[in-house]
Order: C-alpha cells, then sequence, then structure tokens
C-alpha cells in the first residue's frame, strides 16, 4: 500500500509541476520562474506538512505526501538544468542570482511554512 500512495503522489505532483510551470510560461515571467516557483512552493508546502502535529495525519499520508507529492513536485535536476540553461543563454549573473534566489528563497519558504504551521498547531 504505501507503494501505491507513494506512487499515486508522485503522478500527482508531477502534474502539478508541469500545470504551474505551463501556466506561467505563458505569461511576461523569464522563463525559469515556473520552476523557481514550483520550488519555492513545494519548500513552502514541506517546512508547513512537516512541522504540523504528526496525529494530524496518518504515516501512510504523510509519506504519500512529503515523499510522493512533494518530492516529484519540486526536482533538483530540473533546477540544476534551469541554472545550466540561463548560464548558457543569459550569462553567469542571471543564473547566479537564479540560483540564489532558489536557494535563499528555499529557505524562506521552509521557515515559512514551519512558522505558519506552528500557529495553526497553537490555535
Amino acid at each position: 500500500m504505501v507503494y501505491f500512495v507513494v506512487g499515486l503522489g508522485g503522478a500527482l505532483g508531477t502534474i502539478m509541476r508541469y500545470f504551474v510551470d505551463y501556466l506561467l510560461s505563458r505569461t511576461f515571467l523569464p522563463p525559469s520562474s515556473g520552476i523557481l516557483m514550483v520550488n519555492l512552493l513545494g519548500c513552502f508546502m514541506i517546512g508547513f506538512f512537516l512541522s504540523l502535529n504528526s496525529e494530524r495525519f496518518s504515516p501512510l499520508v504523510r509519506i504519500g505526501f512529503a515523499t510522493g507529492f512533494i518530492g516529484s513536485f519540486t526536482t533538483f535536476s530540473t533546477f540544476s538544468v534551469k541554472v545550466w540553461e540561463l548560464f548558457i543563454n543569459w550569462g553567469v549573473q542571471t543564473s547566479a542570482i537564479y540560483t540564489l534566489l532558489t536557494i535563499i528563497g528555499g529557505y524562506c519558504f521552509v521557515h515559512l511554512g514551519h512558522s505558519f504551521a506552528l500557529k495553526i498547531e497553537k490555535g
């Protein structure tokens, strides 16, 4: 059952990653904005979800969401490709800015998700 739940979460996370990237690629934003947004949202979600009281969700739901959904929603390999593409097409400065935004933004969004979950837990 665990494999099924992780696989289902993974399938849904992958579809959501594609959907967010697709929507943002149709805007005026730079080409890598979709993956940046996905990674930041994923950081918020993992910080929030893992900071909630573990009794709120069954272990099966926790692993399905954290490992399956969030694990496939965000992706280091896509991040790495985007950094490389930005470097090749836009230069080192744009690539470095994107890298810093992703890493620092990721940390901030994990912290934000964690803080939000703690406020909910306290009531």
